[in-house]
């Protein structure tokens, strides 16, 4: 994959593995000005789940933050199957020093949940390719609309 050294500068994923995501979860063609909005929309809900997972570990009086801390819902657990089907497999390295530009957690994430979330990283993006073919049916490739990007981020708060 010629977007492999995307992957490795701050982003989730490649550009190449954000594509094959969106073609074949929704068939839906992106350009490479979508990826950056796709990465922090993603990342955000991902570290959201964190936010959420590091509540409930403290309220069991933990400072380790386990794999079952996170909310993660039916819907969510069956793009995470659906993600691990396509095959594409992301690195959890990208993933954490992604997360580094939000707010540090006060716990530490446990063994398990750190080798969890290139799965929970490829639900949510097919979570959010999907929710782009609902919402925008008639629509062939994003190339970057505003518009397109600024609702489905708007739904993807509401749902997430």
């Amino acid at each position: 994959m010629d977007g492999a050294e995307v992957g490795s500068h701050g982003s989730l994923m490649t550009f190449d593995q954000f594509e094959d995501i969106f073609r074949v979860a929704a068939s839906i063609g992106v350009v490479r000005d979508d990826f950056h909005r796709f990465d922090d929309v993603v990342t955000g809900k991902l570290y959201d789940l964190l936010v959420v997972a590091q509540s409930d570990a403290a309220a069991q009086h933990r400072d380790v933050i386990e794999l079952t801390d996170l909310p993660i819902t039916r819907g969510l657990q069956e793009n995470i199957g659906l993600f691990r089907e396509l095959g594409p497999h992301l690195r959890v390295g990208p993933i954490l020093e992604r997360l580094t530009g939000y707010p540090p957690l006060d716990g530490v994430l446990a063994t398990d949940t750190r080798s969890g979330l290139p799965d929970i990283t490829g639900g949510l993006s097919v979570a959010l390719a999907r929710t782009f073919r609902i919402v925008y049916p008639e629509l062939r490739t994003l190339r970057a609309r505003a518009t397109h990007w600024s609702l489905v981020s708007t739904l993807v708060d509401l749902y997430l």
